[in-house]
């Protein structure tokens, strides 16, 4: 199967032509990476719900993105303080996965899950919205947000670069990527430019889990009072004795010592 990787004008903008091409590759590639984890978990999990492929999904996305970008030389993998996972930036870049639906639902509806004060600070790097929003001359303004070191050092025309998809444990539906701006604190977003579809490889590279090979059932070791009963041994007495009526001796008499250990002797 041929991928298309013919990159949109903005991204060769904000990572260059060639990156634009290598940047969609490993996004497209961390997210099979993630769904295929996920679903592992899911089938290890053998449970009614579907939190074991919420809890490794939720993670996995920033976790396989970062590791897609680790051995790019001109990529930086980062973690700034208090943040719940590690970010990328790359060329004028800065990625940011996140899912915006379980269902095959059209991306410029996408919503972000929840609008704290990592993601406010996030969306500083974002293009303001054309129109007025709830955020002007709000506290919640970005001229009111303050962004945390590592964040803060990060060059001044650096531009946020949206990844949402689609997915749940059947199947990874929709993966974009985009520029948008942040409209509310009801994740509402606008988008600057059009999303595109990421192209997405067939096969995993970096499954972590697999499927438990049925084990051979335990050996039960025997506890202490199942083995067989030992069976005593029994003596018969000489004839010589049961002749003369002697009487059996259960116990012999004892033997008187021929020092006492108070003897001087």
């Amino acid at each position: 199967m041929i991928v298309n990787y013919a990159q949109p004008v903005w991204a060769a903008d904000l990572f260059g032509a060639e990156r634009a091409v290598l940047v969609q590759k490993r996004l497209g590639q961390a997210l099979v990476d993630m769904q295929e984890n996920a679903r592992a978990a899911q089938d290890q999990g053998n449970v009614d719900t579907n939190h074991p492929y919420g809890w490794t999904r939720w993670p996995g996305s920033y976790t396989q993105v970062a590791r897609q970008f680790e051995d790019v030389e001109s990529a930086t993998v980062f973690k700034p303080d208090g943040f719940p996972f590690k970010l990328v930036h790359l060329g004028r870049g800065l990625l940011y996965p996140f899912r915006f639906s379980t269902e095959d639902t059209p991306v410029r509806s996408a919503k972000l899950p929840s609008v704290g004060p990592f993601i406010r600070e996030l969306f500083t790097f974002a293009p303001e919205p054309p129109q007025p929003t709830l955020f002007d001359g709000a506290e919640y303004g970005p001229e009111a947000v303050e962004v945390r070191p590592r964040l803060a050092s990060l060059p001044v025309d650096t531009q946020l670069v949206l990844v949402p998809y689609a997915c749940n444990p059947h199947g990874l539906l929709k993966p974009y990527w985009g520029v948008a701006s942040l409209v509310d604190d009801e994740g509402t977003l606008e988008w600057v430019t059009p999303p595109e579809p990421l192209p997405l490889p067939t096969t995993s590279t970096r499954r972590r889990l697999s499927a438990v090979p049925p084990q051979a059932s335990e050996v039960q070791h025997a506890s202490f009072d199942s083995g067989e009963q030992p069976v005593p041994q029994l003596f018969a007495r000489p004839d010589a004795e049961e002749k003369r009526e002697v009487p059996p001796m259960t116990e012999p008499d004892p033997i008187k010592p021929l020092a006492h250990e108070d003897d001087d002797n």
